[in-house]
């Protein structure tokens, strides 16, 4: 797994975005939900792809309605999603799409504690999702002008850390299949020692601190890959996303829910792909924050993955 530990100035983290990545000040958009404030209402102007959003919240008994970010241009259908007072979204999910050559979001799906709303829209192959717990929906965040061209989202600890994920299996067989990497105090991730091919079979964390290193047990690989790749962190090099694909395992144990493949992007470089692109892809970028370390499910091999 990985994680993010949150800003203390702003007491949040921001994740994403998915779509387009830059714009004029005039297309940058941001709801953050006030104190005492629940959020009670998303309206969805969407069609072939998402052209508007718009967020009602509750305080007081007092409904407020945010702008409406986007929709310069209309869809073919407004939808609303409403959220009872004892439901929350505890992940994002949609695609990415194009228009006129520029990114845009395409489709949209929130999932909450109790259900899944969408998708709406229309949905492409270039699929992003984003699941969380240990941390609380605050807001979202974006570009938008005639569309919806890119959309991320504020997330807040319940604790010091939070947990984004979990891609690939969600359910361990048993509690020997579960593993977890967190920095220490005043260490530096170092290395990350991967053993892959066609899928990723184990991961092992090399840290420093004051000169001195400290290597974790290998997590997964009670098999064994054909390549063992070692990824260097400099000093004032921090890994800010990762991505990689989920699939089904080949040849003697097939069928089981895999990481595939896995790469690390950081202030300076992207490290990898590693493994073999194949399945479904995801992407978690983040800023205002500090990524502290991994979790997941092993096996024979990584079957699930998430940042802390």
């Amino acid at each position: 797994m990985g994680g993010a530990k949150t800003s203390k100035a702003a007491g949040y983290i921001r994740v994403g975005k998915w779509g387009k990545q830059s714009g004029g000040p005039q297309n940058e958009w941001s709801f953050a939900l006030e104190k005492d404030h629940k959020l009670v209402k998303i309206t969805i102007d969407h069609g072939e792809l998402i052209y508007s959003l718009m967020f009602t919240t509750k305080c007081g008994g007092v409904l407020h309605n945010s702008n409406k970010f986007g929709g310069w241009n209309g869809g073919d259908t407004v939808s609303e999603v409403h959220f009872d007072s004892d439901v929350e979204i505890v992940g994002i999910g949609g695609t990415i799409g194009n228009r006129g050559g520029n990114p845009v979001i395409s489709s949209l799906s929130l999932k909450t504690n109790k259900r899944t709303h969408g998708p709406f829209g229309h949905a492409t192959e270039n699929v992003f999702y984003l699941p969380w717990d240990k941390g609380s929906l605050v807001g979202f965040y974006g570009l938008a002008g005639y569309y919806i061209d890119g959309i991320g989202v504020y997330l807040k600890a319940c604790e010091e850390i939070l947990r984004v994920g979990t891609w690939g299996k969600t359910q361990p067989a048993g509690p020997q299949n579960v593993w977890s990497f967190q920095l220490e105090g005043n260490h530096h991730l170092k290395k990350i020692t991967i053993d892959d091919g066609d899928l990723i079979y184990s991961l092992m964390f090399t840290t420093q601190c004051r000169g001195l290193t400290k290597t974790t047990e290998k997590f997964g690989g009670w098999n064994g890959g054909e390549t063992v790749s070692e990824v260097i962190f400099e000093r004032d090099e921090e890994i800010i996303a990762i991505s990689g694909t989920i699939a089904l395992s080949r040849g003697t144990d097939a069928g089981l829910t895999i990481i595939s493949s896995i790469s690390f992007m950081t202030n300076k470089k992207t490290h990898g792909p590693f493994g073999n692109v194949r399945g479904l892809p995801f992407t978690v970028p983040w800023d205002v924050a500090s990524f502290v370390g991994f979790y997941g499910l092993a096996g024979y091999y990584i079957i699930a993955l998430v940042s802390i």
